[in-house]
């Protein structure tokens, strides 16, 4: 697979992506990060040329995942999550799923998935600023177009 072949040589950007919380489209996400990772360990044992057998099959993590919001964006989803959560934005378990789209390519989606409000950030100032909350997600796992750096075959029963 390349990379040479783009329409109009349009390159993803922000104006890029679509943003879906439990299905629902929200247009107010000023930004979204997150990172991923798998701890492994190298496994040494009695190997007299001092190389390592091989490695873990590791933890997978989601450490940070975040979204940037306009505020009365962020006003309406809580009120989606508080219900959904029986009251508290912080108990509901949500998916949050973002799409990388432009006309005439492979669309890139990115599924973030048992997701919870571990946090909320506001600050307020004098200015021609708009009004922005940062909230914290608590992800369990990230899979983008049908990859995961967890091992999937692991989660398979046996």
């Amino acid at each position: 697979m390349t990379d040479l072949l783009r329409i109009n040589n349009t390159i993803l950007s922000w104006n890029s992506c679509s943003f879906k919380f439990d299905s629902i489209p929200y247009n107010g996400i000023l930004g979204f990060d997150f990172d991923e990772k798998r701890e492994r360990k190298v496994v040494h044992a009695a190997k007299r040329d001092g190389r390592p057998l091989g490695k873990t099959s590791g933890k997978y993590s989601v450490p940070t995942c975040s979204l940037r919001m306009l505020r009365d964006s962020w006003d309406k989803l809580s009120t989606q999550l508080t219900l959904k959560g029986l009251g508290s934005y912080g108990d509901a378990e949500f998916v949050v799923v973002c799409q990388y789209i432009e006309p005439f390519q492979t669309p890139i989606t990115v599924i973030c998935a048992g997701c919870t409000v571990d946090g909320v950030k506001e600050a307020n100032q004098e200015g021609v600023d708009e009004l922005v909350t940062e909230i914290e997600i608590g992800c369990l796992s990230i899979i983008k177009n049908g990859k995961s750096l967890a091992s999937l075959i692991r989660a398979v029963p046996l």
